[in-house]
């Protein structure tokens, strides 16, 4: 998986599937400070996963299709799906720090994640932090939310 380091201000804000295998067409050699993309590291340690600590794994990218059903929708602070909808998988809602200067999609990480062998390393990058509901503080209600909660998330199709 990559996206942009959570340091930047600009470029893309949603996380992409990289290939393992790049085709180059036409290029200039040497960074030329344009638009950058960077791995994808998990900041958490958070036990929520079954794995174990993703903490400073990279994360790999998954894809979900379904041949049979054309709809797919992500929906966080849930691990159900509505009537009619068949649950693909579900996990804990993720995205980069509320802090850091550079805004990413929110994407929904399989309780089972995965991580790339061999990649615990503190490289950082573009980042995956788990969220938490923020009530009281906005418009985010508290009943249902609770407070410093982390969210679950479904993928469900259709």
């Amino acid at each position: 998986m990559g996206g942009e380091h959570y340091t930047h201000t600009g470029g893309g804000t949603n996380y992409v599937c990289l290939t393992n295998s790049p085709i180059y067409d036409k290029y200039e050699s040497g960074w030329q400070s344009g638009a950058a993309v960077y791995g994808t590291e998990y900041e958490t340690t958070f036990a929520g996963f079954t794995r174990g600590s993703l903490q400073n794994h990279d994360a790999p990218c998954a894809v979900c299709y379904v041949r049979s059903r054309g709809s797919q929708v992500m929906i966080p602070g849930t691990n159900k799906c509505s009537s009619g909808w068949t649950r693909e998988y579900y996990g804990c809602l993720m995205t980069s720090h509320y802090n850091h200067a550079h805004p990413s999609d929110f994407v929904c990480v399989d309780v089972d994640a995965e991580v790339v062998p061999g990649s615990h390393r503190d490289t950082d990058g573009a980042l995956l932090y788990v969220v938490e509901g923020n009530c009281g503080y906005a418009t985010l209600p508290c009943k249902p939310y609770i407070h410093g909660y982390e969210l679950t998330c479904v993928v469900c199709t259709k």
